[in-house]
């Protein structure tokens, strides 16, 4: 099965039905002015000529306008009612936030499926989401790929078996990589203001019906002709959505295959729906949202307005040799134990001191940044470390510790000095218990090697997404303070900061989606040699070794070659940086897939990555919402 040329298709087929629905609207405009025309014909008892319809062209004018105003206003009301994003749709359809310390073993084995997801489309872990509802199904809901949230049914968890569950889930974020998400929103945005038409014209024709004017009042008529015209609209819409929606559901099938390399279990979720478990979500708002579910969320008595393809069609595609069985579900066992967190990170300590000592066994064990020469301690000084990680990745997914954990990140300045006031800082800002943690984390800090500190931060994200939004201003200021705490702005301090503004700003409405405004590279170019020549020089010292790693990254994007601004990338200062990434978030993405791979192309010029440039690389992945090169997952 040729799944990219499935992709390919797919793609092609939205576009042609996109330009569809917004022929749809521009057609309705039309036939709102003819409304128009007749009502004032009527109300003037004069007959519709061609010399009427061209002696009123503000009617004409004013119609166009009218109805335009009425659709996006319509649309825009939706479209602020979702301003939330992933989080407002996972409330409207009933869904509890799952905590990340969850207790539920189905629960817990969601959350490690969907952070293995996470890892194979190189996206962060987004919030997970229940519906209790014993239906099979799940969906993506946000604006981009910051604020998209995953929510599932309970009976997706209960009746699907974990291989199951994981090509679930990989539909999701292949929703989420494939722009879907956006595309769903807008789509609901647009049909209600079709639909907005409709309440329009209802509310006008039962104003006029009780007037007491003459007539020749065309209240009514105009009402009427809203009300028509509004219920067709959303009648076809509704059948351009699907249609739509359909078609995305067969590329994030497609794509879904691509990150767990196996169709079995995607086509073995669709065939537990068919066996008789379904997808149908029973709540209010899954037939207005049917679209952005894994199956079809509501009863359709016509295909023209199911929002998914056939079941059995769907299965074909991923399993060719199908013989039309379906499966049971998975048999709810008793819930499971759910083991200590005290005894995980012992039993996950000795087999990380088994492993390493077996490396170091045959005279030393090579890191990416430190070399450790064998002698008699090498067991003790490597599980010392080692207990102190996965300390720190424990406390990374409690939301009380993931705070303090962030900044006893920052606070790893060798003046002591500064690091006493960084740590009263803490004591000032949020109180003595939090300073007797940070007292406990930062001896672990120090000891953790460069590549380990950016994954803790990506790791505490979930958690720290359930803070207050006063406890995200009080986060948020300390951050800011202990940056700047020792006078200057380090890389490391950098690529964090962004990070968490990147991903709890979109969260706790800080900071708003960029809007698609580029589509050339020209227009952008010296923003992209900005960025390129920051990079460059983040993994090399020497002049011509920089000059060779921009020129190979213009090349790979295939970027106009750009003077390198010398200036800029020598100032010590990353603010150019962050005003070239700020314009660049509004290019489009075909724009920002060139961009990592020109970045790519830059620190593997010298066939050798760094940790400065695998962090800086991965943090501007993400700042312009671009799925992590695989190279640098670790």
């Amino acid at each position: 099965m040729n799944f990219f040329e499935h992709q390919d298709q797919a793609r092609r087929r939205t576009g042609l039905l996109s330009l569809l629905f917004f022929l749809a609207v521009a057609i309705i405009v039309v036939l709102l002015n003819i409304v128009f025309i007749v009502a004032l014909a009527w109300s003037s008892h004069k007959p519709i000529t061609l010399e009427l319809v061209q002696a009123q062209p503000e009617i004409w004018l004013l119609g166009t306008a009218g109805a335009l105003l009425v659709i996006f206003a319509g649309s825009g009301y939706k479209w602020l009612e979702l301003r939330k994003g992933g989080r407002q749709v996972a409330d409207m359809l009933g869904g509890r936030k799952i905590q990340s310390n969850t207790q539920d073993s189905d629960e817990q084995q969601l959350l490690n499926v969907v952070a293995e997801m996470a890892i194979a489309s190189s996206m962060p872990i987004p919030d997970v989401y229940v519906l209790d509802d014993d239906s099979i199904n799940a969906f993506a809901a946000g604006h981009q790929p910051s604020d998209a949230i995953i929510g599932v049914t309970r009976g997706c968890m209960e009746k699907l078996s974990r291989e199951q569950l994981q090509g679930v889930i990989a539909h999701e974020f292949s929703h989420i990589l494939n722009g879907d998400m956006r595309l769903n929103m807008q789509l609901m945005a647009l049909l209600f203001g079709i639909l907005f038409i409709g309440l329009v014209g209802r509310l006008l024709m039962h104003s006029s019906s009780r007037s007491r004017n003459s007539k020749n009042n065309a209240g009514p008529m105009i009402g009427l002709g809203l009300m028509v015209i509004g219920y067709s609209g959303v009648f076809f819409g509704s059948i351009i959505r699907a249609a739509v929606s359909r078609q995305r559901e067969f590329l994030a099938d497609a794509s879904a295959v691509q990150f767990t390399r196996n169709p079995d279990g995607i086509s073995g979720a669709l065939k537990v729906i068919g066996y008789g478990a379904g997808s149908d979500v029973h709540n209010p708002a899954s037939e207005e949202m049917g679209h952005l579910f894994f199956g079809q969320a509501f009863t359709s008595r016509l295909n023209i307005f199911a929002t998914h393809p056939p079941l059995n069609e769907r299965i074909n595609r991923l399993d060719p040799s199908w013989n039309g069985q379906y499966l049971k579900p998975r048999v709810t066992s008793a819930p499971r134990e759910i083991p200590s967190r005290k005894s995980t990170l012992d039993s996950a300590t000795s087999a990380i001191i088994s492993g390493l000592a077996g490396a170091t066994s045959g005279g030393h064990a090579d890191t990416k940044n430190q070399r450790i020469e064998p002698e008699n301690n090498t067991t003790a000084v490597l599980s010392e470390r080692q207990r102190a990680l996965l300390n720190l990745q424990a406390a990374a997914i409690e939301p009380d510790s993931a705070r303090i954990l962030i900044f006893s990140l920052l606070i790893a300045s060798p003046n002591k000095l500064i690091a006493r006031e960084q740590q009263d800082l803490v004591r000032k800002q949020h109180g003595q218990q939090s300073f007797t943690t940070l007292l406990q984390f930062y001896p672990a800090a120090q000891t953790l090697l460069p590549g380990q500190r950016l994954p803790l931060v990506e790791k505490s994200l979930t958690a720290l997404r359930e803070m207050s939004p006063q406890q995200y201003e009080n986060f948020h200021t300390t951050l800011v303070k202990l940056a700047k705490a020792d006078g200057e702005i380090d890389l490391f301090e950098w690529c964090l900061y962004r990070l968490i503004l990147q991903y709890l700003g979109a969260h706790f409405n800080t900071v708003h989606p960029a809007k698609p405004r580029y589509s050339q590279a020209d227009a952008v170019a010296s923003e992209i040699a900005t960025v390129i020549s920051y990079v460059a020089c983040a993994g090399q010292e020497h002049p011509e070794d920089i000059d060779k790693a921009y020129a190979a990254g213009i090349a790979a994007g295939g970027f106009s070659a750009v003077k390198r601004d010398i200036a800029h990338t020598t100032s010590g200062s990353l603010n150019p940086l962050n005003r070239a990434l700020a314009k660049l978030t509004q290019a489009y993405p075909h724009i920002k897939g060139r961009i990592i791979k020109a970045l790519m192309a830059t620190i593997t010029s010298d066939r050798h990555i760094t940790e400065d440039e695998r962090d800086m690389v991965k943090t501007i992945a993400t700042i312009l919402e671009s799925p992590i090169p695989k190279e640098l997952i670790e």
